[in-house]
């Protein structure tokens, strides 16, 4: 086996595809630099070529929820006040609903959890969108209904028999859902 054909950039996304594909379903842990090797007909060293330790290969497979989470903040952000909640939460629900097949499944990961905790950009875009949701100054009870519309969304990207769902109905549903549970930040709150 050789080294992968084509430009560094493109053997950059094959290697990082695969490993995305393997770490859904085994886990960090579970996934060797081997299985991401044999995924793509590679040699261990060729993988090692690309991205000299795993942690980089799983920061690569996390960078574009990330990215796009970022994406999401500023067109919030940019948004006129009484839109933001709104772009907010329907660029949440798309990406949820776009990458169902692996974001929530990394999320609940231990290592990608302690590699994202330790990020200090994505802890700083998360306190974005939350802010959006529930406001600087939010109650117990909005950070409990944000935990809860948090969750909402994981389990929703990640459980097997929404797959068969099409996309309107679950982004209906998940849009409906999470509006009865998130409160507007300029609505009025409960103690």
């Amino acid at each position: 086996m050789g080294r992968p054909v084509g430009p560094r950039g493109e053997s950059k996304a094959r290697l990082v595809d695969a490993a995305l594909v393997l770490i859904a379903e085994h886990g960090v842990s579970g996934t060797s630099l081997q299985m991401i090797a044999d995924s793509l007909g590679i040699t261990k060293a060729a993988v090692y070529h690309q991205f000299p330790t795993k942690a980089e290969i799983v920061r690569a497979v996390v960078s574009p929820v990330i990215e796009r989470m970022e994406a999401i903040a500023d067109a919030a952000e940019a948004a006129p006040p009484e839109t933001r909640f709104d772009v907010a939460l329907e660029g949440l629900v798309d990406m949820v609903i776009d990458k169902r097949d692996s974001a929530a499944a990394l999320r609940r990961d231990p290592v990608v959890t302690h590699l994202l905790e330790a990020d200090e950009g994505y802890r700083a875009t998360t306190a974005r969108i939350d802010a959006l949701f529930i406001g600087e100054n939010p109650t117990q009870a909005d950070r409990v209904a944000l935990i809860l519309a948090g969750g909402t969304l994981m389990v929703s990207g990640s459980d097997p028999t929404l797959a068969t769902v099409d996309r309107e109905t679950l982004r209906a549903v998940l849009l409906s859902s999470m509006r009865a549970l998130l409160p507007r930040p300029h609505a009025p709150r409960l103690a």
